[in-house]
């Protein structure tokens, strides 16, 4: 006969193995992080809106997401992108390191939040706050500036249809970017370089209705033109993703990548 007491310890010993992965899978499910490493998505909470035809992880660039830009699709009157996201109604602090070559043509990369149903300032359902690096077609210069914009909307409320101290030629280029929630405050950085500071864009007020949609995109507004871009990692500063099977320790991601290159 099995004696009560040791039973109770053993029954505690399970709640105890039980409750600990339980909360280790919600850490790892909370987070909005993936290095981009190997050759497919590590965090399995990615969908896309629209998927596009050609993209992929570490084939075309070793630790990046690649993805070919497809014409017909901006993030501005409406979104047509095709963006990569998960869904969070808490508040976030993310980060990527995006490369862009284009063509001189209207083309998009960036960061956004997204909501389907929140309505925007002319009433149309889906809302959006985005840091996005636009690519210039000829009639503007072409050259790629940043924006940080609402829907359809960059011209006040922290907004900023340029942001002074950016502006590249049609051709490669890269930019760190970062967008942060707290409540319904949102703020935007960039920064050139690894070891530079963030430099400050602007913070807006918005209120979303859930869910939610946090993540990157890309597109081709125009009928026609070329572009690629590249994220090298997306970095969730609040939650670190997981642990690194290199360093053997909790951190985020893109920190880990930094250091070690």
């Amino acid at each position: 006969m099995v004696d009560a007491r040791q039973s109770s310890r053993w029954y505690l010993v399970w709640s105890i193995v039980t409750v600990t992965a339980f909360l280790a899978g919600v850490v790892q499910a909370a987070s909005l992080g993936d290095p981009f490493d190997g050759n497919s998505l590590q965090n399995p909470n990615w969908s896309w809106s629209i998927e596009p035809k050609e993209w992929d992880v570490g084939q075309t660039k070793t630790g990046w997401l690649h993805v070919k830009g497809e014409v017909n699709r901006n993030l501005w009157a409406s979104d047509t992108t095709n963006r990569l996201y998960q869904e969070r109604d808490g508040d976030f602090d993310v980060e990527t390191h995006v490369f862009m070559d284009y063509k001189p043509s209207s083309t998009v990369a960036g960061l956004v939040a997204y909501s389907p149903t929140t309505k925007d300032r002319q009433g149309r359902a889906g809302e959006w706050v985005t840091l996005k690096l636009w690519g210039r077609g000829a009639a503007q210069g072409s050259n790629a500036v940043l924006q940080y914009q609402k829907r359809e909307f960059d011209a006040g409320e922290g907004l900023v249809g340029t942001v002074p101290g950016f502006q590249e030629p049609a051709g490669p280029m890269d930019v760190f970017m970062r967008l942060k929630r707290e409540g319904d405050t949102f703020t935007s950085w960039y920064k050139r370089q690894v070891g530079d500071n963030w430099t400050q864009i602007g913070q807006t007020d918005q209120k979303f209705e859930p869910d939610l949609q946090v993540g990157v995109y890309v597109g081709i507004a125009d009928g026609a033109g070329e572009m690629i871009s590249e994220f090298e990692y997306f970095e969730d500063l609040l939650e670190p993703f997981a642990i690194s099977p290199r360093a053997k320790l909790p951190m985020a991601w893109g920190d880990l990548k930094r250091r070690t290159e």
